[in-house]
């Protein structure tokens, strides 16, 4: 993480973070050498494997993993605990050194290293800059120390783990691109042409969001977005990036009542309302969201905006939106089972450019 490392230590850091990269990810050795797993996990893998010229498999017998706190929205952080091999030499008696992985998003990893602030102001000021240009960030740091033989690991999180959440050794990161799909720009273009608005919802950073939604075209500068008249230039940019942190904290802690029954009739509270009508007028991004965060997007967009709603998703969390929306388009290719049976339509090639097609050909009918 600091540029002021020699060539040498500089070789020895990157091949720690190739080593961690290899022990705390989801992705499997499908046994002929290819990988399986999410997208993001197997470039991960497949870059550490190169850096380090060692396969997946064999990085993890030499460290077998004894206990694992799987990634979730809530946490948006992974968990692996290593058994290692104790150095010859060292006695140990009834100890086992053991190394703690994690790995997640830049912001939630961070608050967990014990970092210098001059180094830590380095590292926020390199995250901004990989952001802005699109990239998508995944932080991994480290923690080492002894247990005993007969220790068990457990917990979930901060409040229930039997062993230290903080305190840890930053080990770098790793910073992803990922184009837009072939279409994508002529699809959200001719969308916009013919009257409809498309709003990007994703777990990515907002920086990272900001930045890839400019390139396609959801955020334009020149937009005529509706409101103008209602709304000062400076609430219009407030809202225009949203993130889940924030809609948090417009919603019901019980996530069985519906954003409907908190903004609309008798009981409808004001100041919730008139949040949730600026997001449908001026929002265009909405980062860093949970599955429920999702569908009370949904719900807004139909209830504030008087708004037919398509919602497109792939994956098991994107479920309860789909399912809510007018219209749920799952992904065909990499679309989860969960996905495609909440949804009403399954797109077979993947393609955005086939939602403008179906628009056209409902709009002939």
């Amino acid at each position: 993480p600091a540029t002021s490392l020699k060539a040498g230590k500089e070789a020895s850091e990157v091949n720690r973070l190739a080593q961690c990269g290899l022990l705390n990810s989801t992705t499997k050795d499908a046994g002929d050498g290819s990988l399986t797993g999410s997208p993001t996990e197997v470039a991960i893998v497949t870059l550490c494997q190169r850096l380090l010229d060692v396969t997946v498999c064999r990085a993890r017998s030499a460290e077998p993993q004894i206990f694992e706190i799987p990634f979730n929205s809530s946490n948006k952080w992974m968990l692996t605990v290593h058994q290692v091999e104790q150095r010859k030499g060292a006695g140990g008696g009834n100890e086992q050194p053991v190394r703690l992985v994690l790995k997640g998003a830049p912001e939630r990893v961070l608050q967990r290293c014990q970092l210098p602030q001059g180094l830590r102001d380095e590292v926020e000021a390199s995250l901004d800059a990989l952001m802005a240009e699109g990239k998508r960030l995944i932080c991994v740091a480290e923690k080492r120390f002894s247990v005993a033989k007969d220790f068990a690991f457990h917990g979930s999180g901060d409040s229930d783990a039997n062993f230290p959440m903080d305190s840890y050794e930053l080990c770098g990161f790793f910073a992803l691109e990922d184009p837009p799909k072939e279409g994508v720009v002529e699809a959200i273009d001719r969308m916009g042409r013919a009257g409809c608005r498309t709003i990007m919802v994703t777990g990515d950073h907002p920086s990272t969001a900001r930045a890839i939604a400019a390139r396609i075209g959801i955020v334009d500068e020149d937009d005529d977005e509706e409101g103008k008249e209602e709304d000062s230039p400076e609430i219009r940019e407030q809202h225009l990036i949203v993130t889940g942190a924030t809609l948090e904290s417009h919603m019901h802690e019980d996530e069985t009542i519906d954003l409907s029954d908190l903004v609309t009739g008798p009981n409808a509270d004001p100041a919730l309302k008139l949040f949730w009508e600026r997001c449908v007028r001026h929002t265009r991004v909405f980062a860093r969201v949970s599955p429920m965060h999702k569908r009370a997007i949904v719900q807004a967009y139909q209830q504030l905006g008087d708004q037919i709603v398509a919602m497109t998703g792939d994956g098991v969390n994107d479920a309860p939106a789909l399912k809510q929306a007018e219209v749920g388009v799952a992904m065909g290719i990499r679309g989860t089972e969960v996905a495609k049976e909440a949804a009403d339509i399954i797109l077979l090639d993947d393609n955005l450019l086939s939602v403008v097609a179906g628009i056209e050909q409902g709009r002939l009918w």
